[in-house]
């Protein structure tokens, strides 16, 4: 599972309310106009009555700058959620969105064994995928961590597996079970990291043997579609755990039968495989701008604030 980059910096309160649900500026705006228009007033002496009646001259001013902001963060979450921004503004009843441009279906925190049902979501939608399409380093970099875990389930599963993928949510260490003949006792943990821009550590590998340990199982294998670094490499020769890079890995697959090979290429780019997934809520993220540039956050915002920089 990708590591998401750290919470953004304070921002400003506009930037603030732009992101949220557009309720919440207009009722900043309806807050101020009664403060500037009937508290304040109320409660200077007489001796400042002038203070209090220009007080309610400009009681208008946070009503129409906040409202400003309410209408902002409106067509910001319409324009995001595909739904056409009603002309008569954000008091008027939002309109049907449309729905989303992808082959698999949403993913729901609830559903059992989370990833494979998404793996048969998946596969339904294989026969779009072009026929130029090849496997390569570079096309198993292109997958998003998510479809890159379950790809990798379904490797195993074609080797005579049966797998089982964790759930949306804090997954303890842990991305896949591997069972043979007892369906009740993993035989491995796999651990998944689609990493292209930096190598695997061994601080996640030794993480791995620990929830070997935790877990009782003897052992652990860990894909990626970078590279590990020396000290991974000699920890877990040191130990029973198997790593396989993106070079590694893509070998195997290009050593299994030529109909084994396209079922999987089918699988890894059904649909949309690029965008990230929330690891908190199991739906595709979307493309947001702050002011530390791009980032992908989930659609869930601000109730889930799972999020990371496009680099």
């Amino acid at each position: 599972m990708s590591t998401y980059g750290t919470q953004a910096k304070k921002e400003d309160l506009a930037d603030i309310l732009i992101e949220l649900p557009w309720q919440v500026a207009a009722g900043f705006g309806l807050v101020g106009f009664i403060f500037f228009r009937w508290i304040i007033p109320s409660t200077l002496p007489p001796i400042l009555k002038g203070v209090g009646t220009g007080f309610q001259g400009i009681a208008w001013l946070p009503l129409m700058a906040f409202g400003f902001l309410s209408l902002i963060s409106f067509a910001r979450a319409m324009l995001k959620s595909g739904t056409p921004v009603a002309k008569s503004g954000p008091f008027s009843a939002p309109q049907r969105p449309r729905a989303a441009p992808t082959m698999i279906k949403p993913l729901n925190k609830s559903d059992h064994q989370w990833g494979n049902g998404y793996i048969a979501r998946a596969k339904a939608a294989e026969d779009h995928v072009p026929l130029s399409r090849q496997w390569t380093l570079e096309a198993l970099r292109e997958l998003e961590w998510k479809r890159f875990e379950l790809l990798c389930a379904r490797y195993y599963e074609i080797m005579g597996f049966k797998s089982e993928t964790i759930r949306c949510g804090a997954d303890g260490g842990i991305d896949i079970k591997l069972f043979h003949t007892d369906p009740s006792k993993p035989i491995a943990i796999v651990q998944c990291k689609a990493w292209n821009s930096s190598q695997v550590g061994v601080a996640p590998v030794r993480e791995l043997l620990g929830v070997m340990t935790s877990e009782k199982v003897a052992r652990g294998i860990f894909l990626t579609t970078s590279t590990f670094t020396k000290d991974a490499t000699a920890f877990a020769g040191a130990n029973p755990i198997k790593l396989l890079d993106g070079s590694g890995f893509l070998q195997k697959i290009q050593d299994l039968p030529e109909s084994a090979k396209l079922d999987l290429l089918n699988f890894a780019f059904a649909g949309d495989y690029s965008t990230p997934t929330c690891a908190s809520c199991g739906v595709k993220m979307v493309r947001r701008e702050s002011k530390r540039g791009p980032l992908w956050g989930c659609v869930n915002y601000p109730r889930c604030k799972c999020h990371f920089a496009i680099k």
